[in-house]
């Protein structure tokens, strides 16, 4: 079986087939790199993957008989390099951030790393904080703005730099032992508690989807990506599972 998808999801889809193929002798869930929510989608129209794992729910029609389930949701949140503590931002702050205007903290200033604008994530950002929206558009412009295309891009720039900030799922930042440090936002640390209390309302989910293509075995590995069995690898990955387990 082949998944694939989002940035996101990866390293936790791959934590979860890895489980998965423990207690299923024979199975084997190949997990490549990041091809994008987009990507995904292609591939389970095409047949060429059998799991597609998304940044948002499938769109109506999208895929031809395609089903979907969000899995989990996920802390959308701002790091940094793990050697800067002295970062914490308030809403009130990001414009800033972004134009590169906000005043330094104890340890220097910090940078803004940008993504792609059709970036599922990116999107999301948007739509969390509107506000942001022409901001980021004239961010894109400023001469010598950083991006990264994808979130293991985005990770591995803020983990070598002592200066920039970037945003995004805090999921893969612990599925992948990142060495980065979450922003605390309006006095809160985001996290599964946040994320259960409602105190911290900025999120992804990860959707996992199947094609008219995908196998048989795809749905039996969807079915233990949403038991009860597979729960505790999603929280210790900072991805809170989702309430609603049925799907077509």
């Amino acid at each position: 079986m082949r998944a694939a998808g989002t940035g996101i999801g990866i390293a936790l889809v791959r934590i979860l087939a890895e489980s998965y193929e423990r207690d299923h002798p024979g199975a084997k869930i190949l997990v490549p790199e990041s091809v994008g929510t987009g990507g995904a989608i292609k591939g389970l129209e095409s047949g060429k993957i059998d799991v597609g794992i998304l940044a948002r729910p499938l769109a109506a029609g999208e895929v031809e008989q395609g089903v979907a389930i969000t899995l989990c949701r996920t802390a959308l949140v701002f790091f940094t390099s793990a050697a800067r503590k002295d970062v914490s931002l308030t809403r009130q702050d990001l414009p800033a951030l972004f134009t590169a205007s906000l005043p330094a903290f104890a340890a220097g200033e910090v940078r803004m790393l940008l993504r792609p604008p059709t970036d599922t994530g990116f999107i999301r950002l948007v739509e969390s904080f509107p506000e942001l929206s022409p901001v980021i558009a004239a961010a894109r412009e400023a001469r010598g703005a950083n991006l990264a295309l994808t979130d293991q891009d985005a990770m591995d720039a803020v983990e070598a730099s002592r200066s920039l900030v970037a945003f995004g799922a805090m999921a893969p930042l612990l599925a992948e032992k990142r060495k980065l440090s979450v922003i605390a936002l309006d006095g809160i640390t985001p996290g599964i508690a946040g994320l259960e209390n409602g105190r911290y309302p900025y999120f992804l989910p990860v959707v996992l989807a199947l094609g008219s293509k995908s196998s048989e075995g795809a749905r039996r590995f969807l079915d233990y990506a949403v038991s009860a069995a597979a729960a505790p690898v999603l929280r210790a990955n900072g991805c809170l599972p989702a309430t609603a387990r049925q799907y077509p």
